[in-house]
Parts: structure tokens; C-alpha cells; sequence
């Protein structure tokens, strides 16, 4: 019985606290210096997250209400916003600067990362009619940051389920050979 509270004791520390794993002290070969290289590229080449997009939006927005064109404000918010959302501009905007419309650079900018769709749907229609823009930007702000708190709000309530999984694979079958088989062999006996 001691024997098997042991290993249920042991068991349940090696999953609460797993053994860190360590790399083998071997020199790198070349194949490993290219994966590294490929993995960094792989790094920057990342797609711009919601929060990105949406402080990228927010500097469009204030510079076409300060009166900017729209090529200008893209410009402009290229060079202040994170930087994968600024690869993303650049790349749009590479597109407008060696002579294709920029109707064309934010339909492959939305096409590159749908994130942008909706941004880019808003642009281009103002390029088209001429209309105002203000308005519109700030409505697709705010449904890009009502999607962010939802999502934010979906990983919360994940948390809330995996924060179980410790009392589930740890303290409960722990507290059944503690508490539980010593009752159960108790009762046992005193039938015999």
C-alpha cells in the first residue's frame, strides 16, 4: 500500500512538474545553421495579428481625417505601425509605387492576410466614389476590436477549463488511494 502511494505521489510530481529537456552538447552541423535560418525567416515572414492591424488602422484613420490622401495615409501609417503589419502596408504599397493602381495593392494586401479584408473593402470603395472615408474606418475599427475582445474573452474561458486538468490528472486519483482504498480495504476486512 506505502508502495503504491509512492509511485501514485511520484507520478503526480512528474506531472506537475515535468523534467526540463537538454540539448545534446554536439557542435552544429550545417544542416542545423540552415534549419535556424529557415525558422527566422519563417519568424518574420508572420502573418500580422488583429492588435497589429488594428493600431496600423488606427493611424489611416487619423491621417485621412487630418486630410491626407489615402496613398499618403498608408504611407505614412507603413512607417509607424508594428512591424509585421508595416511588411504588409509595404508590400501593398510596392505594388502602387512601381505603377499598378492602389486598388490593386490592397486587394493583395487583403488576399496576403485576410485580417485586412474588411479594411481594404473600406478603401477601395472610397477610391472608387470619392466619398468620405472617416466614418467608415471608425466603424470597421470598432468591429475589429470587438473581434480582439472576443477572442480574448474565448482564451479566458479556455483557461477556466485547463486549470482543471491538474485536480483531474494530480489530486484526484491521489485522493482516492489515500482516502478512498483505505476506506474500501477497511470495509473489506471487517466483512472477512
Amino acid at each position: 500500500m506505502k508502495i503504491l502511494i509512492i509511485v501514485c505521489i511520484c507520478f503526480a510530481t512528474y506531472l506537475w512538474f515535468p523534467l526540463p529537456r537538454y540539448k545534446s552538447l554536439e557542435q552544429p552541423d550545417g544542416n542545423e545553421t540552415y534549419e535556424k535560418k529557415v525558422e527566422s525567416t519563417q519568424k518574420e515572414a508572420r502573418p500580422a495579428s488583429s492588435s497589429e492591424i488594428l493600431s496600423a488602422l488606427e493611424i489611416i484613420q487619423l491621417c485621412v481625417s487630418s486630410g491626407m490622401t489615402i496613398s499618403d495615409a498608408l504611407d505614412y501609417s507603413q512607417k509607424h505601425s508594428p512591424p509585421a503589419a508595416a511588411k504588409e502596408l509595404e508590400r501593398g504599397l510596392n505594388q502602387f509605387r512601381i505603377g499598378y493602381s492602389l486598388m490593386h495593392g490592397l486587394e493583395d494586401l487583403a488576399t496576403a492576410n485576410p485580417r485586412w479584408q474588411s479594411i481594404s473593402d473600406t478603401l477601395i470603395t472610397s477610391l472608387n466614389t470619392g466619398s468620405p472615408i472617416t466614418d467608415q474606418l471608425a466603424d470597421v475599427a470598432f468591429i475589429l476590436q470587438s473581434s480582439i475582445d472576443t477572442e480574448k474573452l474565448k482564451r479566458i474561458k479556455s483557461v477556466a477549463v485547463k486549470s482543471v486538468m491538474p485536480l483531474g490528472l494530480c489530486f484526484l486519483p491521489a485522493f482516492i488511494l489515500l482516502a478512498v482504498v483505505p476506506i474500501i480495504a477497511g470495509l473489506i476486512r471487517s466483512f472477512n
